[in-house]
């Protein structure tokens, strides 16, 4: 028998090449994950051998369309309402923009499993674009996604990205949110933030707690340790953090907390506590989720929506062989609403 050229490889050869069915062959190129690791290898090196086209996966996959797909992988989102915001301006804006493209979401929970979902997307070039929300690149995961050619874009925070990426500086927003606070006359103001940690994702609370640190520091104010409460990103967590600054012998008079889902459990505990927001103690958060407009909570805007637009705009622009600029989100905004109140 000849050798196939990669213009009649199907998903077949691959799936007899491989020793699976074609069930197996389609769930890979999907990345899904219920999938053993060896047999992910199994199949993936025999699209490899074969030089199987991914150009043809929709095609192969017997889809009744012709959508292609343009994928959005982030951190596994749990009590993440942030990334809901953003996909809802990615997938609106992609409804209005085109109807050529569908989303495939891609979730990691590891650095590991990171690194294998962005194999996989390389390898099977299962999209033609990638959003990439709230992870950060390494200088190996660029230069996979670079030598790729798959056009991508980060919605991300601002620091020092050396690749497209469109966000607000969390250090901006924390020293804002912390100076907003200092001109009501607080000064001591606590901090609930997420955990610090050095890993494949960004670390927003430790740069919102610099900005923190900044303000308090311009102000001449010093930084008490004992108003810093950290912990896992949950609004039980960042209530109980709430319960421990409520019990300090002199408990602070605000609190900035790095989201508004952790902002809504402290005031939750302040509430039980038998004590009054803002009269006895004022909580600013962070997002502006629909839930703090709702609950009438002061906050700092960071455009999550607006991202996802923009994010979306630029990706369809290059997928379209054009040369868009790389948007910008405006500056964070606070947002007073009836959390936070000048001290008297």
């Amino acid at each position: 028998m000849s050798k196939l050229t990669a213009s009649k490889v199907t998903i077949y050869d691959v799936a007899k090449k491989a020793g699976v069915g074609i069930g197996t062959v389609s769930r890979v190129l999907n990345n899904h994950l219920q999938v053993r690791p060896k047999t992910r290898t199994r199949v993936l090196e025999a699209i490899t051998a074969l030089d199987f086209k991914p150009s043809s996966v929709a095609r192969q996959l017997s889809l009744q369309s012709q959508i292609r797909q343009i994928g959005v992988i982030t951190q596994t989102f749990v009590n993440y309402y942030s990334f809901t915001e953003r996909l809802r301006g990615i997938q609106q804006t992609l409804d209005k923009l085109s109807s050529d493209y569908e989303l495939l979401l891609y979730t990691v929970s590891s650095l590991e499993h990171y690194q294998q979902q962005l194999t996989n997307i390389v390898q099977t070039r299962s999209v033609e674009g990638l959003i990439i929300i709230d992870l950060e690149l390494s200088n190996k995961h660029l230069e996979l996604l670079r030598d790729s050619h798959i056009p991508f874009v980060g919605i991300n925070h601002l620091q020092t990205q050396d690749w497209p990426c469109i966000g607000t500086n969390n250090v901006e927003g924390g020293y804002l949110a912390t100076k907003y606070l200092l001109s009501l006359g607080h000064e001591r103001i606590a901090y609930v933030g997420d955990t610090f940690v050095e890993d494949y994702t960004h670390n927003t609370s430790r740069e919102r707690f610099e900005g923190y640190k900044r303000a308090l520091e311009e102000a001449g104010v010093n930084l008490s340790e004992d108003l810093v409460q950290l912990g896992k990103h949950d609004y039980d967590v960042a209530k109980q953090s709430a319960e421990k600054l409520l019990n300090l012998k002199t408990p602070p008079t605000a609190i900035f907390a790095m989201s508004d889902v952790q902002a809504l459990g402290c005031v939750a505990a302040i509430k039980e506590k038998g004590l009054k927001v803002p009269d006895d103690i004022s909580v600013l958060g962070y997002d502006d989720l629909d839930i703090g407009y709702h609950t009438g909570l002061s906050t700092v805007r960071q455009h999550l929506e607006e991202s996802g637009v923009k994010g979306i705009e630029y990706l369809l622009g290059v997928l379209g062989n054009k040369k868009p600029a790389v948007p910008k989100l405006p500056s964070p905004k606070i947002i007073p609403r009836q959390t936070t109140r000048a001290l008297n």
